[in-house]
């Protein structure tokens, strides 16, 4: 059997989680023992986005019980007609109760892309957006210099896109793909990341692995 599985909401999200354990020392960086983990068979994405994982998506991991050890559901908090983080995760731990002895439930609050946000010049780079990327977000307004994240992390990034559509502009274009994800989750720094639901990712697969005693 394989380690864990992981159902996501969409392909940023994949990126994302390819782009984190996808590192050659994850584990390090995670504070775990080393575990298998494959984007290509240990991700599944849900068709029908954050909504769907709320509804379907205990059902959608049933099928895998018999091939993993363990499960795990990553959604945003953000769409339309969410009943709030505490009631997806109590509702979704309720009925995983029932198929796995072992999960976690990730609600993101408000959206993925808090995971990203670090004053951190790698984050430049993978954007491929100017150093000086904060400074332009708190001149924005999108991230106010007294704020350890911006208020709404999707905005700020579209912010940045419409800024940097092309290469026309100082040199840069900041990548629309999900891919951009993935290049985000490979550089910044775990250590850097202070968003909750990151936090209970990682500190859930430390309890899980755990680090082997030197």
């Amino acid at each position: 059997m394989r380690d864990v599985i992981f159902l996501v909401a969409d392909g940023s999200m994949q990126q994302m989680l390819h782009g984190f354990l996808g590192r050659r020392e994850f584990h390090r960086s995670v504070g775990c023992q080393r575990f298998a983990f494959d984007p290509r068979h240990d991700v599944v994405v849900s068709p029908t986005k954050d909504p769907g994982v709320y509804r379907q998506g205990p059902e959608l991991l049933r099928t895998y019980r018999r091939d993993y050890h363990r499960a795990v559901i990553v959604l945003d908090n953000d769409w339309d007609g969410t009943p709030g983080p505490g009631k997806i995760h109590d509702d979704l731990s309720r009925r995983m109760r029932d198929t796995w002895a072992e999960f976690a439930v990730i609600v993101i609050e408000p959206e993925l892309e808090a995971w990203v946000w670090q004053d951190n010049p790698r984050v430049a780079q993978a954007l491929n957006c100017p150093a000086n990327f904060r400074q332009i977000l708190a001149d924005s307004g999108h991230w106010p210099h007294d704020r350890a994240k911006p208020a709404r992390p999707k905005e700020a990034l579209e912010h940045l896109r419409d800024r940097y559509r092309d290469l026309r502009r100082d040199g840069h274009k900041v990548d629309r793909s999900p891919a951009l994800f993935k290049r985000l989750a490979a550089g910044i720094s775990v250590k850097g990341c202070t968003d909750p639901a990151f936090l209970k990712l990682r500190d859930t697969l430390r309890d899980w692995f755990p680090e082997e005693d030197l």
